[in-house]
């Protein structure tokens, strides 16, 4: 009888276990589209700048040039906060923060 109740217990720890793992996994999936989604913001944007830019009249006018660069440079920090796996899975881009740590 013992054994029974072991054994329905443990079922039910399973399947609690898995609908817990299911749906964390939904929302990793959930978060991951929101952080692509981001990132080809940022990309888009980059290239944006580099068209408006081509030939650096608004980067060397002070007051725009200011505003030009810090938006630049905001874009540069949010690069290196996403690491971009290639489709063969070999190679990734690495963040400066994975350098500094090897």
């Amino acid at each position: 009888m013992l054994h029974y109740i072991i054994t329905v217990l443990l079922g039910i720890i399973a399947l609690c276990t898995s609908v817990v793992t299911f749906y964390a996994l939904k929302r990793i999936n959930n978060y991951e589209a929101i952080i692509l989604n981001i990132n080809n913001t940022i990309e888009a944007i980059k290239h944006q700048l580099q068209i408006i830019d081509n030939k650096g009249t608004f980067e060397s006018d002070d007051e725009v040039g200011f505003f030009f660069q810090e938006v630049k440079q905001l874009g540069h920090q949010l690069e290196q906060l996403f690491e971009t796996e290639v489709d063969d899975g070999d190679s990734k881009k690495i963040s400066k923060e994975e350098k500094e740590e090897e």
